[in-house]
């Protein structure tokens, strides 16, 4: 029998491989590491583990004061969910508050903020690749007005998932800016033009620090018309690099932004409205991309909680004060009795969907 293996019947078996062991493995020799650190290896092997998503969880322990990251792995056992298995990650940056606000997750790499006090502005954007234990702190962005102002930022990748991209819009009383850091150039460069829509971004909500949602190759915002007053989502095509809008119902749009969340379910853009007092909240889905007429209201819950976001089937995890971290049913259409064991500062919560990845920084 012939020692010979192709190289692609290699590729393939170890594009099924976590990443924990395929870094071991670019040791091995030269021929696994020049197969594994290739751009089409890693591009492959993200797609394959779309298939595997684990929940990304930032969490405050108000017992040492201090913040945890970790993925978790959800099982469902007799109906309920429950956590299978829990790795602890240590974020690279030590930061100087309790809030490290998370921008958004995107093919594994996390964006987030380092933050001088708890009321100062964001000094370092990091991009962070916690499977390989890389990051990279961005250079100081080249639009930094002297006079009062407010940034929005935005984190995701074209449609081919090969150029990924924090978007930074500077918004002054009178004015704004744009520009965009690419990983690939590493550096930022100002678009022309601005934004060139009317819409104003918000930069923060009753959800979580940063309100974005990245879909469809496609940054998302919560934004207001400053004309009618009207809410909508301002859009962002990270690999044309153009700004556009997108419309939320006729019932969404005149509502108060602060009763608005916006949100990724299942493959659709979503928003969750909480109602009067925060009583209840509406879950809505937007069935076809940038249809206005596909919006559809999933279903409404009565409880007071706080949606800190959804899996990839859809059901939604919520932060109470009593319970930490439940999951809402879909099937029973009740929140879940058993909480999943995680507690913490429930307006610190952060969770997002996340796939382990290759991706260098």
């Amino acid at each position: 029998m012939s020692d010979y293996f192709p190289a692609e019947l290699q590729s393939a078996i170890l594009q099924k491989l976590p990443v924990k062991s395929l870094i071991r493995f670019t040791t091995v020799c030269k021929s696994w590491r020049s197969i594994i650190t290739s751009p089409n290896f890693i591009q492959s092997h993200l797609s394959e583990g779309k298939n595997h998503t684990q929940i990304l969880l930032k969490r405050f322990d108000q017992t040492d004061e201090r913040e945890h990251f970790s993925l978790l792995n959800l099982v469902a056992e007799n109906g309920a969910l429950s956590v299978n298995s829990s790795s602890h990650l240590e974020f690279p940056v030590k930061s100087r508050t309790a809030c490290s606000p998370i921008v958004g997750c995107c093919d594994g790499v996390v964006c987030l903020l380092e933050t001088c006090s708890a009321r100062s502005s964001p000094k370092d954007v990091i991009l962070w690749n916690p499977s390989i234990r890389t990051h990279l702190v961005l250079p100081t962005p080249t639009i930094n007005p002297k006079e009062s102002h407010m940034v929005v930022l935005g984190f995701g990748s074209d449609a081919n998932h090969a150029h990924h991209k924090v978007v930074r819009l500077v918004y002054k009383p009178n004015d704004f800016g744009a520009e965009v850091f690419s990983v690939k150039t590493r550096s930022w460069r100002r678009l022309s033009g601005g934004v060139g829509v009317a819409l104003r971004a918000l930069k923060t909500g009753y959800c979580q620090a940063y309100c974005q949602a990245f879909l469809n190759g496609v940054v998302h915002w919560l934004a207001l018309n400053p004309v009618d007053r009207r809410a909508s989502f301002l859009a962002f095509d990270v690999g044309d690099e153009v700004f556009g809008e997108v419309m939320l119902p006729d019932c969404l749009a005149s509502e108060c932004l602060k009763m608005l969340c916006i949100f990724v379910i299942g493959e659709s853009l979503g928003v969750v409205k909480y109602n009067k007092g925060y009583e209840s909240w509406d879950v809505w889905a937007m069935k076809e991309y940038r249809v206005k007429e596909s919006w559809t209201k999933m279903y409404t819950v009565e409880v007071s909680a706080r949606v800190v976001g959804f899996r990839n089937s859809g059901e939604a995890l919520l932060a109470l004060r009593s319970l930490g971290l439940v999951v809402y049913n879909l099937k029973t259409k009740q929140m879940q009795s058993e909480d999943l064991g995680i507690y913490g500062c429930t307006m610190l919560f952060y969770v997002d969907n996340y796939v382990e990845s290759l991706l260098l920084l």
